[in-house]
């Protein structure tokens, strides 16, 4: 049955007949039921849907650094989605079925917002990370008062640790604590800026990967 929310002349959520309505991005949209297919997938079908799994798995646990990574005036596309389409064509390698995700390759953020220089990350003893980054000048789209977000992803414990806004831009570094228990564990470190309105967002960096001591 559908619903009808606004009257004779809106949009309707769920199945009415062959019809489903749904709203997608605040707009009312009515599609037709897809029709069953008795063909069976065919291998380049199941290789991207183990692609489209492995991805969006993976970012949904960092989905509060997509929402402004990924954020786009005027989109009809999601942050996510797009996060998602972009992370898929250039985030993962391997052959089928054993697809992995390349962590250097990997981004959570696309933006104008610039990098600054000799940016870098070393493992500290108690399980610290210290993240490091040069000189910027302003610009445009750069500004001091831009903020700096930082992550950490434990592949071996499958967990992330990520502080958003965690220093200024004119700071130069930040001493990040991770979980005691990440001790002897591989991580890899990123880091982007965004502007203190939140507006602005630079592309991601991948810093690497550590040892945790």
């Amino acid at each position: 049955m559908g619903i009808q929310d606004k009257g004779a002349f809106g949009g309707f959520r769920n199945k009415t007949g062959p019809l489903v309505g749904h709203i997608v991005n605040g707009q009312n949209v009515i599609t037709s039921v897809p029709a069953k297919s008795s063909k069976p997938a065919t291998a380049k079908q199941l290789d991207q849907r183990r692609k489209f799994g492995l991805v969006t798995s993976f970012l949904s646990w960092i989905s509060g650094l997509i929402d402004k990574g990924f954020q786009e005036r005027e989109q009809r596309q999601s942050p996510m989605n797009k996060a998602v389409q972009y992370n898929l064509l250039n985030a993962v390698t391997g052959v089928s079925p054993d697809f992995t995700i390349n962590f250097a390759r990997l981004k959570f953020s696309v933006g104008k917002c610039p990098l600054p220089s000799n940016m870098g990350a070393e493992g500290m003893p108690g399980a610290k990370i210290n993240f490091v980054w040069g000189i910027s000048y302003e610009s445009k789209y750069g500004k001091d008062t831009d903020l700096v977000s930082l992550m950490v992803y434990n592949a071996e414990k499958d967990r992330f640790v990520v502080l958003e806004n965690a220093a200024g831009r004119t700071e130069l570094g930040f001493v990040l604590q991770l979980p005691a228990d990440f001790v002897g564990d591989t991580v890899h470190c990123y880091l982007n800026f965004i502007s203190v309105t939140g507006q602005v967002v630079s592309n991601s960096e991948y810093l690497g990967e550590l040892i945790v001591s």
